[in-house]
């Protein structure tokens, strides 16, 4: 069995208060993607309506990997001053908050404004979420990280199917759609509120007693550390490409628009189960290696099959592809596996999904200058196909069975 799943840590408090959590982490986890992908489906209405250029159009849509980036890197410091809970429901309602205003707006300044104050929710909360699992759920690791990625991969698929049928149903366009999130981020504010206001003293809260964790010029001396961010990096790179991209990749291979929309909704459905299953099956193992080698090679087959016969089976590739979303849960179930207390595992997971979204950040803007300058997506595929090969390698050396403590420790 996994160190993390038997560690010694104990559960924070009752059974009660953790099933708060539990429902908090689920209502959560269904918000983290909801500014993302409800906006792409109506994109176009918002640009006729608050008169948004193209160019402010390619910036809001680089927004979630910048704030991710960005506001991800303060939240260890945040969570070491007022807490793990706290830090969680200062995102939620920031989501909230975000959500409805730029649903408001009467300007373009007034969407960028609201759109940044929800993702900047989104990157605190996603930072904490896998070290508060980490501290209430020491013996069931991989069952909450799985639940936490699932909720999280539905975050990705519901907000994009049922956007445009709330913008309809709601009477109010666009802005209806929109702000219907924001009303389902508010709902997520209801378990976190009533755990802090029952338990204002609990365990989750900083105490001087606690561990205060690595510091990030100490996690820079670590293997383990810089290898997770690489791969944590690389994973978001291809996922962002694959909901940038594949449809046009798709399209130029000959499906309808319709039929590549369908496709790439299928691949984020395909997520669900996988998020939910992969990560409880990974910690009952020392190493994950054999999980990295399954995703990695399932993508490759993927790509090559766009690549050299991007019309005989584009079903058959879309699935292949799907074994990529694996990645995201698989990353964040090792961010809790290699760090040995919850506080390390705070300040590890905003050193990797801090140093990984700046990498993905990237990924898009690449992919898609070099379909510009090639005209086709032959080189562009090659590239794609390259930072899998590198996501191999850093996945198997971060799915190694050790601890960064250990590691810094035995480094000095």
């Amino acid at each position: 069995m996994v160190t993390s799943e038997s560690s010694g840590t104990r559960p924070a408090g009752t059974d009660l208060r953790r099933g708060l959590v539990v429902i908090g982490i689920v209502l959560t986890a269904l918000s983290l993607r909801s500014a993302v992908t409800s906006l792409g489906v109506v994109l176009d209405q918002v640009r006729e309506s608050l008169d948004i250029s193209a160019t402010l159009a390619g910036v809001i849509t680089a927004l979630p990997v910048i704030c991710f980036a960005g506001f991800g890197a303060v939240a260890p410091a945040l969570s070491r001053r007022i807490g793990e809970q706290q830090v969680v429901l200062v995102g939620v309602i920031a989501i909230a908050v975000g959500l409805g205003g730029r649903a408001a707006a009467g300007e373009a300044l007034g969407f960028v404004t609201g759109s940044v104050l929800a993702l900047a929710g989104i990157a605190v909360a996603n930072i904490v979420l896998p070290s508060l699992i980490k501290r209430h759920f020491p013996h069931r690791v991989g069952l909450m990280m799985g639940i936490y990625s699932m909720s999280a991969a539905a975050s990705v698929a519901l907000p994009a199917g049922v956007t445009v049928p709330l913008s309809d149903a709601t009477g109010y366009g666009w802005r209806g759609g929109l702000g219907s999130w924001a009303v389902f981020a508010a709902v997520a504010m209801i378990p976190w509120m009533v755990l802090l206001r029952t338990g204002r003293h609990e365990a989750s809260t900083v105490r001087h007693d606690q561990p205060r964790g690595c510091s990030t010029a100490a996690l820079l001396r670590s293997r383990t550390a810089l290898s997770l961010t690489a791969f944590f990096g690389l994973q978001s790179l291809n996922a962002y490409v694959m909901m940038g991209w594949l449809p046009a990749i798709l399209t130029s291979a000959g499906l309808t628009s319709h039929n590549a929309a369908l496709m790439l909704s299928v691949s984020a459905l395909i997520a669900i189960p996988i998020s939910l299953a992969l990560p409880r099956i990974a910690t009952r193992r020392d190493s994950q290696r054999r999980y990295v080698v399954a995703i990695v090679a399932g993508g490759l087959a993927g790509y090559l099959g766009l690549l050299l016969a991007p019309t005989a089976a584009p079903l058959l590739w879309v699935m292949l592809l799907a074994s990529l979303h694996g990645a995201f849960p698989l990353a964040v179930t090792l961010i809790a596996l290699r760090a040995r207390e919850p506080a390390t595992a705070t300040q590890l997971s905003g050193f990797v999904q801090s140093g990984g979204y700046v990498l993905a950040a990237l990924g898009p803007l690449a992919i898609g200058a070099l379909n510009d300058l090639t005209t086709t997506w032959t080189v562009p595929l090659i590239v794609l196909i390259t930072t899998l090969v590198l996501e191999l390698i850093v996945g198997l050396i971060a799915a190694q069975p050790r601890h960064v403590e250990t590691e810094l420790a035995t480094a000095r």
